[in-house]
């Protein structure tokens, strides 16, 4: 498969796989939901693709090879680690190797049955974001149409710059975790970005000021960097400062 054109982060699904059986197959359960996939042979082509394409759910073919100790390996790199939810396609036989000693969001036995992977798919992705099928993250007041790209507060249109965009929708897309300024940069900026951590306070800073109308959404942690509210409503105010 081709690496796809831009689409948003919560709609991109990554394969590592060399099967095309498996290719086919998650082709199959993620399209209808209008969700852009690509197809890595490699570990090390997968590792690139997720820094640089930063895909929401990233779907591993055991059957590439990797043994547990290998598979643990992937799951601790921190492009995978910051926000891709991972699923394992495993053999009978492979089941120990996504026991409780390797964190995976889930897994589904192969051959693989289409329509329960695209129920997994989406279930991780609501899981994370409240996301459904309208493409809409909705926190309080706050509505990010991912396809449209654009974010309303209120139902009122708010005027955002690309990266103040792309930076609310990466915290909004991973709530209540806590990301790192070189965290944020890395995911938001890329990672050929040569800027200070000063450069994620302003634009934090900018946009509170757009869509914080006495509801509080990015919350500062102290001495970590920020994160995303879980619940709004329920912020603690004095955290952001």
């Amino acid at each position: 498969m081709p690496a796809a054109t831009y689409t948003p982060r919560m709609q991109r699904v990554l394969l590592i796989s060399r099967d095309s059986d498996v290719q086919r197959s998650v082709e199959a359960a993620a399209r209808p939901d209008g969700r852009t996939i690509r197809a890595e042979a490699t570990v090390e082509g997968a590792l690139v693709a997720v820094r640089e394409w930063r895909p929401a759910v990233l779907i591993v073919d055991m059957s590439i090879g990797l043994t547990g100790g290998g598979f643990a390996a992937l799951l601790r790199d921190p492009a995978v680690a910051e926000g891709t939810s991972v699923i394992a396609v495993v053999e009978p036989g492979q089941l120990g190797i996504v026991g409780a000693g390797v964190k995976v969001d889930d897994f589904v036995l192969s051959p693989i049955d289409e329509p329960e992977l695209r129920t997994r798919i989406s279930r991780l992705i609501f899981a994370r974001t409240g996301q459904g099928d309208g493409h809409v993250i909705r926190h309080g007041g706050l509505a990010i149409d991912l396809e449209r790209y654009k974010v309303t507060v209120d139902e009122e249109v708010v005027d955002l710059t690309y990266k103040e965009y792309e930076l609310l929708r990466f915290l909004s897309s991973n709530p209540g975790k806590p990301f790192t300024r070189e965290a944020l940069l890395n995911q938001v900026w890329g990672y050929d970005y040569y800027g200070g951590s000063r450069t994620v306070d302003v634009h934090v800073r900018r946009i509170r000021s757009k869509i914080e109308r006495g509801e509080p959404y990015i919350e500062t942690v102290r001495n970590v960097g920020y994160r995303f509210v879980d619940a709004p409503q329920a912020a603690n105010e004095g955290a952001r400062r």
